[in-house]
């Protein structure tokens, strides 16, 4: 063989190796984008729901927010108000699924849902877990006692030995119970009922339960022999929101700018007050431009 023939041979087959490299090199590159991109429209929560036609929405009974016709089982309140219409404008059909304070974030993280419209206080624990929309409302929490406890007037006063807490569990009170109380014995009631927890004070089982703010004054109006401990000054002010799964920012997005443009038309002011509400909201002061 004469050198140039060799070399004219391996010239070939270098070229043939070289070509060969490439289509690989961008095939897996191709691979590589498509199993790591987070937000292509096939993986995408917002893009399953746009290919389905249907959004899973978690939901807890929680009036005014949310209720539930306990012989029709259809579901009601104004934040079911608001998802239904986010769906309707999107011609998608929202599924409710049940869930409870202590199961919203993991079905939101195995994707057993898309969102989670439970009324959640937006806790720094709970920020680790899950993304929150902006805040829809603000509430805050109180506390049940017996009408003629004289022992608690503050929180401080709660923590002591002997003294039974009771709580929802993966509710706001529980959380705070949970961070604050050393000397109290803490009872945890699981589900997304805060009477279990008011009704454990009225049968003597506890001395005193907190919950809710809205939920304490509406089961103390209907039990006489309780009293809503902080009825005049709610503690812990919070802002209450919905959920979807930590990371995932496009459906965030789009359920701020859903909700945000729902406010500015007075949807939500006009839901509120259908449902009876009477929530905590920033005061907005409009002006026009001043030339």
């Amino acid at each position: 063989m004469g050198i140039k023939t060799f070399r004219k041979r391996w010239f070939t087959i270098a070229i043939s190796l070289a070509i060969v490299f490439l289509v690989s090199l961008a095939s897996c590159t191709k691979n590589s984008a498509q199993q790591t991109s987070p937000n292509t429209t096939s993986t995408s929560t917002l893009g399953q729901i746009a290919a389905s036609s249907k959004i899973k929405v978690a939901y807890l009974v929680f009036p005014p927010t949310i209720t539930k016709n306990q012989t029709t089982g259809e579901l009601g309140g104004h934040l079911v108000d608001t998802i239904k219409e986010i769906a309707r404008l999107n011609n998608w059909t929202p599924e409710f699924i049940e869930t409870d304070w202590s199961g919203f974030a993991t079905g939101l993280d195995s994707r057993r849902f898309d969102v989670s419209i439970v009324p959640t206080f937006v806790t720094v624990p709970r920020a680790l877990s899950v993304y929150f929309t902006n805040p829809l409302f603000y509430a805050g929490n109180s506390a049940i006692t017996k009408a003629d406890e004289t022992r608690f007037t503050t929180l401080e006063s709660i923590d002591q030995p002997g003294v039974t807490v009771a709580v929802t569990q993966g509710e706001a009170g529980d959380e705070y119970a949970k961070a604050n109380f050393k000397k109290a014995k803490i009872t945890r009631f699981s589900g997304g009922d805060q009477s279990l927890a008011f009704q454990a004070v009225v049968a003597g089982r506890a001395n005193i339960a907190l919950g809710d703010a809205y939920v304490t004054s509406q089961f103390a109006k209907a039990n006489p022999q309780v009293k809503d401990l902080f009825a005049k000054a709610p503690y812990n002010l919070t802002p209450v929101s919905w959920a979807v799964r930590k990371g995932d920012t496009e459906m965030l997005n789009f359920l701020n700018s859903s909700l945000e443009s729902l406010d500015y038309q007075g949807r939500l002011r006009e839901w509120e007050q259908k449902a009876g509400a009477n929530w905590l909201h920033i005061k907005k002061v409009w002006e026009f431009t001043k030339s």
